[in-house]
C-alpha cells in the first residue's frame, strides 16, 4: 500500500491565481515564455 501525497496547493488554485495575475499584469508574450523555458 502506497500512501498518496496530496499537494498543498491544488492545480485549480494555481490556475485561478495565474488567471488573476494575468488580468492584473497582462498575459506573458510568447517570446518571453520561450526564452524562459530555454534559458530558465
Amino acid at each position: 500500500m502506497k500512501k498518496e501525497n496530496k499537494p498543498i496547493i491544488s492545480d485549480e488554485f494555481l490556475d485561478k491565481l495565474a488567471e488573476e495575475i494575468n488580468q492584473l499584469y497582462g498575459e506573458p508574450a510568447e517570446e518571453e515564455s520561450e526564452d524562459y523555458k530555454n534559458n530558465g
